[in-house]
């Protein structure tokens, strides 16, 4: 798997510049600027963080099965937004979701 090209995929696809991803991710935007014009591989961290920022997980991301790891806009937005929330409103939100009938699992 070319790690930068599905990285430049994902970004793309959701019409992020890599200044974008480097102010939404806390990145530093050279670091990224030798990640996608000259191939240098990210660190893990920097990688689970990128992928953070693109809406999906490490597992999701190294996943051949690219229907997995398709996010909607509206569910990246949702998500990052989510993610910055404090812990109390995650669980409100979550058991508020939970009551919805026909979709727990």
């Amino acid at each position: 798997m070319d790690v930068i090209k599905k990285l430049n995929k994902l970004r793309l696809e959701r019409n992020m510049s890599v200044y974008r991803l480097a102010e939404l991710s806390g990145i530093n935007q050279s670091t990224l600027a030798n990640t996608f014009s000259r191939g240098t591989v990210p660190s893990v961290y920097n990688l689970e963080t990128m992928c953070d920022t693109l809406g999906c997980t490490l597992a999701q991301f190294f996943t051949e099965d690219e229907e997995y790891m398709e996010l909607t806009p509206q569910e990246i937005k949702f998500m990052l937004n989510y993610r910055r929330l404090p812990e109390s409103l995650k669980i409100s939100i979550a058991d508020i979701v939970n009551t919805i009938p026909g979709i727990q699992n």
